[in-house]
């Protein structure tokens, strides 16, 4: 059976592809500082397959590299190209396109008896956005025992305002008024705190993709490659199931809000079966 040969030119357009594959991420200030600082020597290369290795030809130097498939940390199969990794940091990428679609087919039954070495299948993927909604639900549970508190107060107003001073209107009429301006006062604050947070938030902080896995959460911007971050669970300050989303805190008063429906069903359920063994999830 003969090999499948690839031919791959590394430059700024490949590192772009590249990084969106893996962080879907598109920051043109961070791609083009790495194609700047690639030597002309180190462009072009030439992979050939078979089916129990890689070899890798530096066509520039005449160089060349040998892989197992058996030795390698990992190989991932993205939207768009094929990951191997030599270990957690270094790795080659090659898009799909580059190869035959019948040499492709081969390749990946090549490859997949190795696929699920040291890694771990999506539970889910949200595209998070920091909205109006999201901030505001994520106030209301940063805030939710002052809010049960002036809950509280307002109905005991509005009673006293029926029972106790029934027989002075006047009286009984300023403290119904009272009980309901202090709720309506506290909530449009919720509000307006939530909208500022909103307006004020730099731009490349606005969105991110975040994707759930068995035992941690790995979260990435799209503006910038430096918001990618690799967080376990039991690094979280505090993982709370509320009546409306997820809460996962980073500290006190930061963290993210995810509402159930960015969630399917089974994803829920999968995602709480594995966050239930750590000792910072609770259910409220």
């Amino acid at each position: 059976m003969s090999n499948i040969t690839v031919n791959c030119h590394i430059d700024r357009q490949y590192i772009v592809d590249t990084y969106y594959a893996l962080l879907y991420c598109l920051d043109d200030v961070f791609t083009q500082k790495l194609d700047d600082s690639i030597a002309d020597n180190m462009r072009n290369f030439t992979f050939t397959f078979d089916n129990e290795k890689i070899v890798k030809l530096n066509n520039d130097k005449n160089e060349v590299c040998t892989f197992y498939y058996s030795d390698l940390y990992q190989i991932q199969e993205a939207k768009t190209g094929l990951f191997f990794f030599s270990n957690k940091i270094i790795f080659e990428f090659l898009r799909y396109d580059l190869f035959q679609p019948d040499e492709l087919q081969r390749l990946k039954d090549y490859l997949a008896p190795y696929l699920s070495k040291n890694q771990q299948p999506e539970i889910a993927t949200v595209n998070y956005r920091f909205d109006y909604q999201q901030v505001y639900a994520f106030i209301c549970y940063q805030y939710r025992n002052l809010r049960k508190m002036m809950f509280i107060t307002s109905t005991i107003l509005f009673l006293m305002s029926l029972l106790v001073f029934a027989k002075n209107p006047p009286l009984s009429a300023l403290i119904f008024i009272l009980s309901i301006l202090l709720l309506t006062i506290f909530l449009v604050n919720f509000k307006q705190q939530s909208k500022k947070q909103v307006i004020t938030l730099n731009e490349r902080f606005g969105s991110m993709t975040c994707i759930f896995y068995n035992d941690h959460l790995i979260t990435s911007s799209e503006k910038r490659v430096e918001n990618y971050f690799n967080i376990n669970y039991a690094e979280f300050f505090k993982i709370e199931k509320t009546p409306k989303g997820y809460v996962f805190l980073i500290q006190k008063h930061m963290g993210y809000f995810f509402f159930y429906e960015e969630f399917t069903l089974e994803q829920q359920q999968a995602l709480e079966e594995n966050l239930k063994h750590y000792n910072n999830y609770s259910v409220k």
